[in-house]
């Protein structure tokens, strides 16, 4: 009966709809500044049982350009319990007439996960079109079936940037008496409209104009409408799971993904025990082992079934040498716990957009797994799949952001360690000899701290090419550059890498009639300034602040003099502070100092300009020549 109900609906509504495909019938403000509209966004989800999950979605999008492809987003994920009972796609010129009716046989069938992957049963289904004109629609239609409920399908209303909803409508059903939770977030400034029903809720908006994108604004969900949804039990891939609380979602982790799966063999035991006799302090154990899993593990992902989200036993790591991040971190806890060091299994949503958990929403989330070691003084983080990251680095992937810490007693939600502006810190001193010819030697110093740290400390295995190409595009601003020696230290125990490069620059200064012109910030120009914002709707959002400092001692030619020096100047504002000189060392010899820091935080949309002018100043300061005047006989 349902069936019939959902074929009639979908008939009469694409009856009536489809004869709107026309571009024009597009509403103007719906379309201003957009790549693409989407004209008809519609998921109906129906949660059958626990172990039973029924999506019926189609999405219409009108795409005007190149840049509007991406937003077609068509395919349909699947794993091996999962069911894909139709899927079609048809394509519409400008005027709403048919030109190519795509059935799933035609679809792409290929791997959902990258390369990377060893093993996997993760696959999509993906519509490949080649448009031959522009405005074209697509009319996608999907429906499927999966025993996971585990994660239920949340809703945006607005894709992305520069895309316009002209109309979306999610509902949500559950027809077997399970309680289940929603959020709305962002609704603010949209008429969305919210029916409650007997067993579900029904979520309806329609002509939400295209946003625009500005620079150093806050991240695109943290403003664009969007609903969650979680059930308080759920199904995943043969696991029951029941979800009120961080408290007891971690413990369901702990109970049916973790328990027994930490056994080691009396060999490996041993072995561990034998590589920190005599050390007593639980942070030297800790460096110990993690040493060991980084020289004797790699990283491969796995993504077989429930191993989407159960670790592969340690006794099973131990054997073969390697895993996914689930089965490294659980194996690299089990070696602890056979020294003595307690350690917790840590679920986060990795990656530079600080994703955190809503801790007020607690669900299946997070997209990956590290280790966190409780200790005396501090809490520890290791990064099991990095054979490079040091002990207790975080850096851009995992800092400061709500993660899920599972111990056997429940689950906690803790915030990861948050670099200070000053920790993100880099201190470049150098010294240069200037030529007559106007060409420059020099021997720079870097020594880098914090998330300018994350930037480099995994270079050292860079080839000789390679880090030609970096130090090329990191001094792009300096013409005719040639690298002689470059040194690299990692001080994996301080977290700080030291860059020693030795270089050479052809024709630095330029000529002005008998003077000469120079730059004397040859090391460590800040000339990025965040490009015009008119009529700015959002606040200015600074993610990591940081602190640069710069000594150089400079060499002029022989036979010059300087024939002023620059003016001290010292820039205090509510983003940061910049202050720079130059004063006489010894004759012929001048010294340049720098100090430049960026605040974190979230500002007034009004201080958008404020802050560019202060980035302008920066970036001319830097810029600036000195005269140097050729000595008298």
């Amino acid at each position: 009966m349902r069936f019939y109900f959902f074929f009639l609906l979908n008939f009469l509504f694409h009856f009536s709809f489809s004869q709107n495909y026309n571009v024009n019938t597009i509403p103007k403000e719906v379309r201003q500044n957009a790549d693409a509209v989407v004209r008809l966004d519609k998921m109906d989800v129906i949660i059958e049982s626990r172990d039973q999950m029924e999506v019926n979605s189609k999405r219409v999008v009108t795409v005007f350009n190149e840049d509007g492809n991406e937003h077609v987003l068509a395919y349909a994920y699947y794993d091996k319990n999962d069911k894909v009972s139709d899927l079609e796609a048809i394509i519409y010129n400008a005027q709403g007439e048919e030109i190519k009716k795509i059935k799933k046989r035609d679809f792409i069938d290929q791997s959902a996960i990258s390369g990377g992957t060893l093993y996997s049963d993760s696959r999509v289904l993906v519509l490949r079109y080649t448009p031959t004109q522009y405005p074209y629609t697509v009319e996608f239609t999907k429906e499927y079936s999966t025993p996971n409920t585990a994660f239920a399908p949340n809703w945006m209303f607005l894709d992305d940037y520069r895309v316009g909803t002209e109309k979306s409508e999610f509902s949500f059903t559950v027809e077997c008496g399970i309680p289940f939770r929603h959020k709305e977030q962002n609704f603010g400034p949209y008429e969305i409209e919210i029916t409650e029903t007997a067993n579900g809720i029904i979520y309806k908006a329609k002509n939400l104009k295209a946003l625009e994108r500005e620079p150093l604004s806050p991240a695109f969900r943290d403003f664009a409408p969007q609903v969650k949804i979680a059930l308080d039990e759920f199904h995943l891939e043969g696991v029951d799971g029941k979800a009120t609380s961080w408290e007891e979602l971690g413990k369901w982790m702990n109970d049916e993904l973790l328990e027994g799966r930490d056994e080691l063999d009396d060999g490996t035991v041993q072995y561990v025990k034998n590589l920190v006799k005599g050390v007593s302090d639980p942070l030297e154990k800790t460096r110990i082992i993690y040493q060991y899993v980084q020289e004797n593990t790699r990283y491969i992902s796995v993504q077989l079934g429930i191993g989407g989200w159960m670790p592969i036993s340690a006794l099973d790591v131990d054997r073969v040498k390697y895993g996914d991040c689930k089965g490294l971190t659980n194996y690299t806890k089990a070696l602890l716990s056979a020294v003595g060091v307690e350690s917790y299994y840590t679920v986060v949503h990795a990656g530079g957009q600080m994703k955190s958990f809503d801790e007020n929403f607690p669900s299946m989330q997070g997209n990956h797994v590290f280790l966190n070691v409780p200790l005396e003084k501090e809490e520890v983080w290791l990064e099991c799949t990095s054979q490079k990251t040091p002990v207790n680095h975080l850096g851009t992937f995992t800092d400061n952001r709500n993660v899920l810490k599972v111990t056997p007693q429940g689950g906690e939600l803790v915030r990861t360690k948050a670099y200070s502006d000053d920790d993100n810190y880099q201190f470049t001193q150098a010294e240069f000899k200037i030529s007559q010819d106007k060409s420059v030697k020099g021997k720079v110093k870097i020594l880098s701290k914090g998330s300018q740290y994350d930037q480099k400390y995994w270079r050292t295995s860079d080839t000789k090419s390679e880090r030609e190409k970096f130090y090329k595009s990191y001094w792009n601003y300096v013409q005719n550059l040639s690298l002689d020696q470059v040194k690299y230290q990692n001080d994996i125990n301080n977290i700080e890498f030291l860059e020693e490069v030795e270089l050479s620059v052809k024709n630095y200064l330029t000529s002005a009639g008998d003077k000469l012109l120079l730059a004397p910030n040859i090391s460590n120009r800040n000339l990025g300034v965040p490009d015009r914002c008119r009529n700015r709707k959002r606040p200015l959002v600074i993610k990591r602040g940081y602190l640069d400092e710069d000594e150089f001692v400079i060499h002029l030619p022989e036979g010059y003099t300087q024939e002023t020096l620059m003016m001290p100047v010292k820039e205090e504002t509510k983003f940061g502070s910049y202050i720079v000189s130059i004063e006489p060392k010894e004759p012929g010899v001048i010294l340049y100092k720098r100090k430049l820091l960026i605040k974190s935080g979230e500002y007034s949309k009004e201080d958008y300009k404020l802050y560019r002018d202060f980035r302008k100043k920066v970036a001319r300061y830097d810029n600036t020549k000195i005269v140097l005047n050729k000595k008298e006989s």
